[in-house]
Parts: structure tokens; sequence; C-alpha cells
């Protein structure tokens, strides 16, 4: 629960933010976790409010991870999907430069993804890639 903060949110989002959702669940061979942090204030410059949300699923083992992260990019790949290359065992990046940023990666029996809802003037890229990463390293 600790791989996706608050100050990771606000970094993102490049502006204050609170915690709007987080669950934790267990199924057959797979716990997931997912919190969801929301921007304090509307954005003056876009008139929209910041969202990320993050998901993680530990698999008991190895191949559904690599299904599911299968699924979900093949879902993608036709619509400007980036393949990351030293980021985890499987990583890809998909925006439509207006709306959205979204990451996926596996590592091992981990799969993670993050999504930016709504854009803002101060939503950050960069954050999002280097959050993404430090996720990553401490899995």
């Amino acid at each position: 629960h600790n791989l996706f903060t608050l100050a990771d949110a606000e970094k993102i989002l490049g502006e204050s933010a609170h915690l709007t959702d987080s669950a934790t669940s267990t199924k057959t061979n797979v716990t997931v976790y997912s919190c969801s942090y929301t921007a304090n204030a509307k954005n003056q410059k876009s008139e929209k409010t910041g969202n990320v949300y993050f998901l993680i699923e530990q698999y008991s083992q190895l191949s559904p991870a690599k299904e599911k992260y299968s699924f979900i990019y093949n879902a993608n790949k036709n619509n400007g999907t980036k393949v990351l290359e030293g980021i985890g065992d499987e990583a890809y990046f998909h925006t439509d430069k207006e709306n959205f940023y979204f990451i996926m990666v596996r590592k091992g029996n981990k799969v993670f993804n993050m999504k930016v809802n709504k854009i803002t003037s101060n939503t950050s890229v960069d954050e999002f890639s280097r959050v993404a990463e430090n996720i990553t390293a401490a899995l």
C-alpha cells in the first residue's frame, strides 16, 4: 500500500490532492490493491480536476501475470502505445496527449498500472514516468 502515496500523486498532478478511494481484495491466485487521488481544486487553465489511479495485482504464479499484461497491451496496441525498455519485464505507455496518461508494467508475477485521467496544465508526464520507475524498482 506504500507503493503509491499521496506525495507521488501530488508530484504527478502538480498540485495538492487527497485520497478518494482505496481497496484491497484477494481472489483465487491474485491479490489486488487499488487507490485513486483527486486534486483538491479544479485547474484554472484547463478547468479540469486531475485524478490519478493506481492498481497493482500480485499473482501466485507467473503465467496469469503475463496473460493479464498481454491482454491489456493487445487491447490497446493499435491506439498509439509505446513499449518501454528497461522498466520491469514488460511495460508500455499510452496517451491521447489530451485527456489521459496510462502506464502498465509487469515485473515477475506483479502487474501494475497507473492512469492520469483529466490531464491539466500542471500534470507532469516526467513525474508520472519517474513514479512508475520507482514503483517498479520497489517490487
